[in-house]
């Protein structure tokens, strides 16, 4: 038996109205075998996959589960830095997180130091919850890309299923860490380089500042990758695959530009008070995870340009069962 990747629609009368057929305008611009024709082709498929998934309510249920995990992941990632005695790195990932949520450490968030704590006082119990938090995320993250791809649920029994995305938290987990803040990190190890032999200026600047660009998009495209191409069931074709791992590179910069502005309106907010941090924090995680939802739906509109439109667009329910039937 076939497993769909929806569900049938219940024995009752239909009370919503019918579903919009594609517009016309659109139906004669696709048929143009030109650029214009292909923009559209795509454009449309991947706005009907984004709004037939319901991508934007995915992209709000995935940030919950990413909010639980994120503070259990730092209490984790400071406790190991912490037991191996990696001062250094301690004082890098306090920048790298800073880089990547502002205002969630130090004076006004949380202490480094607490976090550090509490990751040396997590036994096996403590760190496989924490595990199971971050594991809990990406389960919402595939199985949102799932239902963008149209594929059904993944077939895996509980515990395999668990441990493969938990081998992949423990891959991707660095680089989504490191696309957020990697041109700080880069900058930073970079003057560090710069003055040891003796080079200044702002000629030197701008190359940090360009090579730490580079490095979150590489990050941000290998991310995207991994995915787009290993988590949502089905593997787009690379045609469909590399494009949208590159605009959704892009995309990903552009939302994170404004983090800063954004956060620090949430913590000058006085009607927010001790909720302002969490509140920016959650804000910044859904518009991420929209632009990944984003680029997930334009690799599904890529590989799909060639179907016709009456097999992506829901006919009218002419036939659908009442309960008097």
């Amino acid at each position: 038996m076939s497993t769909s990747a929806g569900l049938p629609p219940i024995p009752g009368e239909s009370i919503d109205p019918p579903p919009k057929t594609a517009p016309g305008l659109v139906e004669r611009l696709e048929a143009r075998d030109d650029t214009a024709g292909t923009a559209v082709r795509v454009g449309f498929r991947a706005l009907t996959r984004f709004g037939e998934a319901r991508a934007s309510l995915l992209a709000a249920g995935t940030t919950y589960y990413v909010f639980l995990a994120l503070f259990s992941l730092l209490a984790l990632a400071y406790g190991v830095v912490t037991l191996v005695g990696a001062d250094d790195l301690a004082v890098l990932l306090t920048e790298a997180i800073s880089e990547a949520f502002p205002g969630l450490l130090g004076d006004e968030g949380i202490d480094p130091d607490q976090l550090r704590a509490i990751g040396q006082a997590a036994g096996i119990v403590g760190l496989l919850t924490m595990l199971y938090a971050g594991g809990g995320a990406m389960a919402a993250v595939s199985s949102s890309i799932h239902l963008i791809y149209g594929a059904p649920p993944d077939p895996r029994s509980f515990v395999p299923a668990k441990l493969r995305l938990l081998g992949w938290l423990i891959v991707i987990g660095p680089l989504v860490l490191f696309s957020f803040a990697g041109s700080s990190v880069v900058f930073g190890l970079g003057n560090r380089l710069l003055a040891e032999v003796g080079i200044a200026g702002s000629a030197g600047r701008w190359l940090l500042g360009a090579l730490g660009i580079a490095f979150t998009l590489a990050a941000d495209v290998l991310v995207l990758h991994l995915l787009l191409g290993r988590l949502g069931g089905i593997r787009p074709p690379r045609g469909a695959l590399l494009p949208a791992t590159i605009v959704g590179a892009f995309a990903l910069q552009v939302v994170r530009l404004p983090m800063a502005f954004v956060l620090g309106l949430a913590v000058d907010n006085p009607r927010y008070g001790a909720f302002a941090i969490p509140i920016g924090v959650l804000l910044v995680i859904y518009l991420n995870l929209l632009a990944i939802y984003g680029a997930a739906a334009l690799a599904a509109g890529l590989a799909d340009r060639d179907v016709p439109l009456d097999e992506l667009v829901p006919a009218a329910p002419d036939d659908a069962p009442t309960s008097e039937d």
